[in-house]
């Protein structure tokens, strides 16, 4: 009992150090500016903490959002 105890708490601090050092895939930070309004990516770029994503709106602005690596939030 005690040895499974220890494994369950092995197993539950590793699961945890993965969130902690999760990034978000270039994919995935293509979906957030695309659901931000971004339709057509024209440079993506990860810069230290951050994935710099331009390109255009749907009315042909140009758009240009950092978001952040760790947990998909889109910067100011």
């Amino acid at each position: 009992m005690l040895v499974a105890l220890a494994l369950n708490g092995l197993i539950a601090v590793a699961g945890h150090a993965r969130e902690v050092d999760a990034i978000i895939s270039e994919s995935e930070a293509r979906n957030i500016a695309w659901s931000a309004g971004l339709v057509h990516v024209e440079e993506i770029t990860r810069a230290d903490d951050r994935w710099e994503i331009s390109g255009r709106s749907v009315d042909d602005d140009e758009m240009i959002l950092d978001i952040d690596i760790r947990n998909g939030r889109i910067l100011d």
